[in-house]
């Protein structure tokens, strides 16, 4: 891989773990002190127990958030090395065959257009060289109309897998309301992001 797509690369996957860390931080509820667990040593232990289980968890949201950033990166890492489109990245998310049910088919698809067009997004930002993440998003899509119509459709690809794993896998009444908080702070994020990029 060149120098300048090795750099543009790392550039760009900082940003991407970034904004998964801060996500997360915003999204997973910390454990409070209170006074109680400071007057009691037992509680005082509870609460570094539960402390500890919420670095974790703040780790696991995070890689869960760049799952799909991962597989989108080394795709496009792949075609920018070989010139050919590449779809291995379809194997992690299994076969669909007739044993598979409608909805398992959704999410398949849902999480392959989520790939597709991230890869797209970090195939148009590899070729760029700049400074920072900033300067590669800005010689990339010049305005910020240009910028927030991408971070729509990401937007919108990203609600549809949400919306598959909670009818698939996660129904529950807290997996709902902990997707809906993650759907809003992103983006809030992105909006912030968006601003700080282009100003205004």
């Amino acid at each position: 891989m060149p120098q300048e797509t090795d750099q543009t690369h790392q550039i760009i996957w900082d940003h991407e773990q970034r904004f998964a860390r801060e996500l997360a931080r915003r999204v997973v509820e910390k454990p409070r002190l209170t006074t109680w667990r400071v007057l009691f040593p037992p509680l005082l232990i509870y609460h570094y127990k539960t402390v500890r289980e919420y670095q974790t968890d703040l780790e696991t949201f995070a890689k869960g958030v760049v799952r799909s950033k991962i597989l989108a990166m080394e795709s496009a890492l792949e075609e920018t090395a070989t010139g050919k489109k590449d779809a291995a990245y379809k194997n992690v998310f299994g076969n669909h065959g007739p044993e598979s049910s409608p909805g398992e088919i959704r999410l398949r698809n849902a999480q392959i257009a989520e790939v597709e067009l991230l890869k797209a997004h970090y195939l148009k930002l590899l070729p760029n060289t700049g400074s920072s993440f900033q300067a590669l998003v800005k010689k990339t899509y010049k305005t910020s109309g240009e910028y927030r119509r991408f971070l729509g459709r990401l937007a919108q690809v990203e609600d549809a897998v949400q919306k598959e794993v909670l009818l698939q896998h996660q129904t529950s009444t807290t997996a709902q309301a902990v997707s809906r908080k993650m759907r809003e702070t992103a983006k809030k994020l992105r909006d912030a992001e968006v601003k700080v990029f282009f100003g205004g």
